[in-house]
């Protein structure tokens, strides 16, 4: 196996933004990591303006279907990475809408069963966001005032643990996602790490070196038993969107 290490990234980019604006953001992570797999967040109804933004050697993956199935693609480098197979991954049926209560859409993940051209080493990457609200970051647990939130987060933590525990043990499992949960004060068993990242032994770009405690939600998670770990990452800030974009780089350790 050639120890090829290789970037993901995971970047939530504001409903309506221009062609312009999308080519900003996605240009300031290529141009300054070596990413060549980016999954989004919150991109429903914008394939077209997103496919304008990416270059042109690159594959976006974003369903067509049932309203949901578009809102969190992948994206990948084509001659970097070869795709093997992709679905959309039904994650909540129900959930709801911030501080209003209302039903939202269902949430939908995109998977991406993708083989490196130049090591063969094979990952199955996800791309998904968790529901807003389900956080108190006084506490460290669950905002009980958002319970029916909190239990959705369950429910689509559950259908994560099964796409990573189904999974052959030849593919690594990464997953990008717009948590919502505040990494550093994540403090129960209940939320993003006692649910997903403890359980199926992941690690993310917050354990990777130089990482500070702070306020941080968009994770790039990857499972630790695989030749290739998580060994740093960046966070990209000055962005049009109102997340930063966050690159983690993986390095072969065996």
């Amino acid at each position: 196996m050639r120890r090829s290490g290789f970037s993901v990234a995971t970047l939530n980019l504001e409903k309506g933004m221009s062609v312009a604006a999308l080519r900003h953001d996605i240009g300031q992570v290529l141009r300054r990591s070596r990413t060549s797999v980016i999954g989004f967040q919150e991109r429903l109804y914008s394939g077209p303006r997103l496919r304008a933004s990416l270059p042109k050697r690159w594959r976006l993956l974003m369903p067509t279907g049932s309203i949901g199935t578009d809102d969190n693609p992948i994206a990948f480098d084509t001659t970097v990475w070869e795709l093997k197979k992709t679905w959309v991954a039904p994650l909540a049926m129900r959930t709801w809408r911030r501080f209003s209560g209302r039903v939202a859409h269902p949430q939908y993940g995109v998977v991406a069963v993708l083989e490196h051209r130049r090591s063969g080493h094979t990952i199955r990457a996800v791309s998904f966001h968790l529901p807003n609200g389900v956080h108190n970051r006084v506490t460290g647990g669950p905002d009980w005032r958002n319970r029916d939130e909190v239990e959705a987060l369950w429910r689509m933590a559950a259908r994560i643990r099964s796409l990573k525990n189904d999974a052959p043990a030849t593919q690594q499992f990464v997953a990008m996602c717009d948590c919502n949960v505040t990494e550093s004060r994540d403090r129960s068993d209940l939320l993003v790490k006692g649910r997903i990242t403890r359980p199926l032994g992941l690690e993310t770009n917050y354990s990777a070196a130089g990482y500070r405690p702070g306020w941080r939600i968009d994770y790039v998670m990857a499972e630790r038993r695989s030749p290739f770990r998580i060994a740093g990452w960046e966070a990209f800030r000055h962005l049009r969107t109102d997340h930063p974009g966050v690159v983690a780089r993986f390095k072969y350790r065996r």
